[in-house]
């Protein structure tokens, strides 16, 4: 045996050896696949994906915290009571001015019961500012709940994708295998006859070999994509899916300018800028506020002996406040609150520009990117077509004996490499059309 020879029956070895591996696995049972459409993945993701339960946590938050500030202008009622117990002592004798006067003793249970009402006339505008600031809060939560529900659907559209195209990839492998189980039967017979030397049989099972190690490769990708699909729609990991939807061409009808308009009316990320200029605009005012009286009225009710001089009888009381603060100077403290304030909004209004150009950008490449997509696309067709009919000779040839077992082999690995490269080309498609799709914001028709 050559040394040529020895490395291939090595190389056979080898890669059986790892077939049977996955061989063993597929003996065990596995659960019945889960079928799922595009539409199925996309509304369990709505439901269950937790990165978009964090984010509705977020505007629970924020509506909390808004109901918060509302309270503060609403009049605050509260209630005390207090009972203490005293050592007892008896009655005191005074003398005053030659007179001797008892004093009785103060009773030893002490008790008051209070009611307090606070009620704030006028904040100087820090309340209304309060409400103002938390209300942006709650828009800006609300925006950045859109934001990343676009960023789950685009991530499940992805992962969707990905495992279509793993399943195209694994159906491929499959017919490669066949073909090379067939070309193994052709050149075995062929040998037989004598009408071939013996490498070309050699060579059919390495190309046999190697098929199957491309099968094994297919299902591992499988595996791999279907836990991420699994993974963002909250799915156990190890449940095996069933894809309804097939990876398709759907041509985009408006213009670029259109879709760019599109984009920077409905980009949730403007909503949410706009949220905390509002946010930052509410500051201002509460900032300002710093400089201006606050008025509040308080009131008071008490029932108890706590007060009292002699004896153990009890009385009620009451009072009512009406207080005014101003603050006069506070180093400046004020001032610079307002100057941040201000510098704060303009930072933001610079920030809405930019975005306004990145999305511009974003959608022009997704364009560009579709586009070209679409002609490697064509590009594909083409070459399936003419290695389909490479290989078709080539079969032809050898069977007739005009032709190699090498130009099979070849016309094989080409024919599986176009059909390779055309399911990559459709996923890449795919996969622009909905980034075009995430980069403007909305459906596009």
């Amino acid at each position: 045996m050559t040394r040529v020879h020895r490395i291939i029956a090595l190389l056979l070895a080898v890669t059986f050896a790892a077939a049977a591996v996955p061989a063993a696995w597929a003996q065990a049972p596995q659960p019945a696949p889960r079928e799922l459409t595009l539409a199925q993945a996309l509304t369990l993701a709505a439901q269950q994906n937790h990165q978009l339960r964090v984010a509705a946590y977020e505007v629970s938050i924020a509506r909390s915290q808004l109901a918060q500030a509302r309270a503060g202008g609403a009049p605050q009622v509260s209630v005390q009571g207090s009972y203490t117990r005293t050592k007892e002592a008896g009655p005191t004798t005074v003398s005053i001015a030659g007179m001797t006067v008892e004093i009785p003793a103060a009773s030893p249970n002490l008790y008051n019961l209070g009611l307090a009402l606070q009620y704030p006339l006028y904040t100087g505008g820090r309340l209304d500012a309060q409400i103002a600031l938390a209300e942006a809060n709650v828009k800006g939560a609300e925006a950045a709940l859109a934001r990343v529900t676009q960023q789950v659907i685009f991530g499940v559209r992805q992962a969707y994708y990905q495992l279509l195209l793993a399943q195209a990839g694994s159906e491929v492998a499959d017919r490669s295998a066949a073909q090379a189980a067939e070309n193994l039967r052709v050149a075995q017979a062929r040998v037989a006859a004598g009408a071939s030397p013996r490498f070309d049989e050699v060579q059919a099972q390495v190309a046999v070999a190697q098929a199957r190690q491309s099968q094994v490769r297919a299902r591992n990708g499988i595996a791999q994509a279907a836990q991420g699909l699994n993974a963002l729609v909250n799915l156990p990991l190890t449940t095996p899916l069933r894809l309804r939807d097939a990876l398709a061409v759907r041509p985009v009808g408006p213009a670029v300018d259109a879709l760019i308009a599109r984009a920077l009316e409905v980009r949730p990320e403007f909503a949410e800028l706009r949220a905390r200029q509002a946010a930052a605009q509410a500051g201002i005012a509460l900032a300002e506020s710093g400089a201006r009286p606050a008025v509040a009225l308080n009131g008071a009710a008490g029932y108890g002996n706590t007060n009292a001089l002699f004896g153990s009888g009890a009385s009620t009381s009451w009072s009512v406040t009406l207080a005014a603060t101003l603050n006069l100077y506070d180093g400046g403290l004020t001032r610079e609150r307002v100057a941040e304030a201000r510098q704060r909004l303009e930072q933001l209004r610079a920030l809405e520009a930019q975005q306004r150009q990145a999305v511009e950008l974003e959608v022009r490449q997704a364009f560009l990117n579709l586009q070209s997509a679409a002609e490697e696309l064509a590009g594909a067709d083409a070459v399936v077509t003419q290695a389909a009919e490479a290989l078709r000779i080539a079969n032809v040839r050898f069977e007739s004996g005009v032709g190699t077992n090498l130009e099979v082999l070849t016309a094989q690995t080409t024919a599986s490499q176009a059909e390779l490269g055309r399911a990559q080309a459709l996923f890449t498609y795919t996969l622009a059309r909905a980034s075009l799709e995430h980069a403007v914001g909305a459906d596009v028709p």
